[in-house]
């Protein structure tokens, strides 16, 4: 197999763009990932993450997409809205967006995303999956939450926050677990092209946290699937800070997913969900146990239509996002692969 890798430096596209057989990685680590990681960490005060925005993408009926430019970072007030708490009903209990109560796993490998890009600083979510390999960590989440195809630039300052709502006042001393910063982003090419057929992203989490060690041995990594059937019973979740939403819960919402009948010859699923701006790069899962937390990512959350109303939509998980996640086990810089 043959994987296009598109080498990116600092934003700026490098002169060559390499056919290699199999994964492949892209620019050099930092020669310093402890101040690197330590830096990140300083970047986002609670100031800069109360006036970060949503990154999340709203189509309208053309199919045209820009990024909603409101306020999502979320302070710490009183939790978000949208309905009871949720999480000790029935696996396939149809919901359409309440604050998680359930604890488990998700608690853990679900984080709020912090990150910057030319345009400003920005929120998303994101999910630790298992990548099955010792001593490094994969964060899934939208392709527009680590590259910015407009200006064609991986995006800064990346920062995962599990557990964001365990802080009154955030601060990655304040919070559960600590925080941990991207080493390496990687999407598609897809992606880089402004295809919401590949709005998925990985980024990996070098060590941090209050344990000092890699994520998913301080918090655990939820299992992720390729090629999958739908339609199928999905939770997802995120942290949404639009509307009743703050920014500062973690909310879900469950139901059947289908296909996406707005956009002809596309092979994106919608799921009926109030979750809107931060909620990006949210996990989809299949076969979810709300008892313990833990299930399949199949997709994340990626974008929405202008006019249609609790609806979120995301990416099928084919052989391009398989290969993506395969060159993120082992990259150790940013990558577009396609």
């Amino acid at each position: 197999m043959r994987t296009l890798i598109t080498l990116l430096t600092g934003g700026a596209l490098a002169a060559t763009t390499l056919m290699l057989a199999g994964p492949a990685s892209a620019a050099p680590p930092s020669d310093n990932p402890g101040a690197e990681h330590r830096r990140i960490v300083d970047y986002w005060t609670p100031e800069k993450v109360a006036a970060a925005k949503s990154a999340d993408r709203v189509l309208d009926t053309k199919g045209r997409a820009a990024p909603a430019a409101r306020g999502g970072g979320g302070s710490k007030g009183k939790p978000g809205g949208g309905g009871s708490g949720g999480g000790g009903g029935g696996t396939n209990t149809s919901v359409l967006g309440a604050s998680w109560t359930g604890g488990g796993e998700v608690l853990k490998t679900t984080g709020k995303v912090l990150f910057s890009l030319r345009s400003g600083d920005y929120v998303c979510s994101a999910s630790l999956v298992n990548d099955g390999v010792a001593g490094r960590a994969v964060a899934a989440t939208a392709g527009h939450c680590v590259y910015d195809e407009g200006y064609g630039e991986f995006a800064t300052n990346w920062l995962f926050v599990p557990a964001f709502d365990s802080a009154p006042t955030f601060n990655c001393g304040s919070t559960a677990f600590g925080c941990w910063t991207a080493s390496a982003l990687v999407t598609t090419t897809a992606w880089s092209g402004g295809d919401f057929n590949g709005d998925i992203g990985f980024a990996v989490l070098g060590a941090g946290g209050k344990s000092g060690g890699q994520a998913d041995d301080a918090l655990g990594a939820q299992q992720i699937a390729f090629n999958t059937k739908h339609p199928t019973f999905v939770h997802a979740f995120g942290y949404p800070a639009e509307g009743k939403y703050n920014g500062s819960d973690l909310v879900y919402c469950a139901g059947t997913d289908s296909a996406d009948r707005y956009s002809s010859g596309s092979t994106t699923y919608g799921v009926s969900c109030s979750l809107n701006g931060g909620s990006s790069g949210g996990p989809w899962f299949r076969d979810f146990a709300t008892s313990t937390g833990v299930g399949t990512v199949t997709s994340v959350n990626s974008y929405t239509y202008r006019g249609v109303k609790n609806r979120m939509f995301g990416p099928y998980l084919g052989t391009l996002a398989q290969n993506t996640f395969s060159t993120a086990k082992t990259a150790t810089g940013n990558a577009l692969v396609g």
